[in-house]
């Protein structure tokens, strides 16, 4: 789809932060962006004169809005795919959604996030699936330096992760054991890198700057970039491998561990994150721009710097 056929009612999941930069990303651009989420005080609806109010997770209040709209993303990973899909098939003109819900599905959930990384030999910290309480004594063996408990889904930020380094750690886990989860060994790391990569519908992917992260309390505080890394250009020829082969579309961005000698895939967020915030002053195109450009068939431009050094 190129600009001017006259598709361009973008809706969005969510109402947050990331969904009201979204919506006034696409006004400029000329889409008519519409929010469904629980208030209309919630920070897009206040930036948008197409707020329908109602729960992401109600089939009714979904419906409703797909029927609205000719594009769908989203503003985090944590919707409920299964549900959206039953929705879509019900719809007799339904939107593009992008990226598509099959592959969300597979990225929101950390288990099946990891053996994606695994299928295309991105590498990432050894890992073990933890379905009930006795798993983690088999994770305690496996990782002598202990290990990080992820919630399989549900978990951001530094909410639904726990440490485990003593035997004490592993028996507390055990009482307060949050469910399905990944157990991953510890890395020894000397900082954290992100990167985003913008992918269109004719299989092309552009990355934009890799840069350094600072995280205080599991949050980012602050990125500086561009930097380097011996071993980006080697792990970016995969990773743009996996995002042809399963045809993502819209900008995804990749946490990384620089371990001195090699890049680690810490986490993946299938959206617009936030270690690319910097991309509103020292890119030629946003993040935002970027994600609804390319989730609706527009050409992309090529994506360049305004500035030598940014923080």
């Amino acid at each position: 789809m190129q600009a001017g056929s006259g598709k361009k009612r973008v809706g969005i999941l969510g109402g947050g932060q990331l969904a009201r930069m979204l919506a006034l990303a696409g006004a400029p651009l000329g889409y008519e962006v519409h929010i469904l989420s629980p208030s209309k005080m919630d920070p897009a609806a206040q930036v948008t004169g197409f707020h329908h109010a109602g729960q992401p997770d109600s089939p009714e209040d979904l419906r409703k809005f797909l029927s609205q709209i000719d594009f769908l993303t989203f503003e985090s990973e944590f919707f409920d795919m299964d549900l959206l899909v039953r929705v879509l098939n019900d719809i007799k003109s339904p939107p593009v959604v992008f990226p598509k819900p099959e592959l969300m599905r597979e990225l929101q959930d950390r288990s099946t996030q990891k053996k994606l990384l695994a299928e295309y030999k991105i590498p990432s910290a050894p890992f073990l699936i933890i379905q009930k309480p006795i798993d983690l004594k088999t994770a305690h063996k496996q990782f002598k330096k202990g290990f990080v408990l992820k919630k399989a889904r549900g978990g951001y930020d530094g909410y639904g992760t726990f440490y485990a380094k003593t035997e004490a750690d592993v028996e507390k886990l055990q009482v307060s054991f949050p469910g399905f989860s990944i157990a991953e060994s510890f890395i020894k790391f000397k900082r954290e890198l992100a990167v985003l990569a913008v992918c269109s519908d004719d299989g092309r992917v552009q990355f934009l700057p890799l840069v350094e992260s600072k995280q205080t309390d599991s949050r980012c505080d602050w990125v500086a970039g561009p930097t380097k890394h011996r071993a980006w250009k080697k792990l970016a020829g995969k990773i743009e491998k996996m995002l042809a082969a399963t045809k993502y579309r819209g900008v995804i961005a990749f946490e990384l561990f620089d371990t001195g000698s090699d890049l680690l895939v810490n986490e993946i967020a299938p959206r617009v994150h936030n270690s690319a915030h910097y991309s509103q002053d020292a890119m030629n195109f946003s993040q935002f721009d970027l994600h609804l450009l390319a989730g609706t068939g527009r050409k992309i431009p090529l994506v360049a710097s305004k500035t030598k050094s940014f923080v």
